[in-house]
């Protein structure tokens, strides 16, 4: 099991949690010229900002979309080339007994976002359990396990 950071080598490693406003700050500290869109229940409160939102990535009036599981299905942005799911495996954590299926589903789903045009697309995963078998088969996209 996951007991050292992979990176450093570090036995101080802390399970946290950060929602998309403290991921967006951090992305803005680090590319500051980025232009960064936030897709969550806060900024598609009101009506059309849904819509709104997807349509300016669309049109590539932003650099990075950043967001929570409604941005994954149905969208498809072919100059998207880089996917990061950040806490891939929260969702293991419920009490839904198909919770590895429905966490192996979003995250092919939102790997499936990048490299749709004529650029080939990656896909970074971060999770605190590499080894469970949902993860492994999605980031293998292994369909048939």
């Amino acid at each position: 099991s996951f007991r050292t950071c992979p990176e450093c080598g570090s036995r101080y490693v802390l399970a946290m949690r950060a929602g998309t406003e403290k991921i967006e700050e951090q992305l803005r500290l680090t590319f500051p010229d980025a232009r960064i869109l936030r897709m969550d229940a806060d900024t598609t409160r009101r009506k059309g900002s849904y819509e709104k939102i997807l349509s300016a990535f669309s049109s590539e009036e932003a650099d990075i979309l950043l967001g929570t599981q409604m941005i994954v299905k149905g969208h498809d942005f072919p100059g998207v080339t880089l996917v990061g799911i950040l806490m891939a495996d929260l969702s293991l954590y419920g009490d839904d007994y198909r919770a590895a299926e429905r966490t192996f589903q979003l995250l092919t789903q939102a790997a499936g976002r990048a490299g749709r045009g004529t650029e080939p697309g990656d896909v970074v995963i971060q999770t605190y359990q590499p080894e469970h078998y949902a993860i492994r088969h999605a980031a293998n996209q292994d369909y048939i396990g």
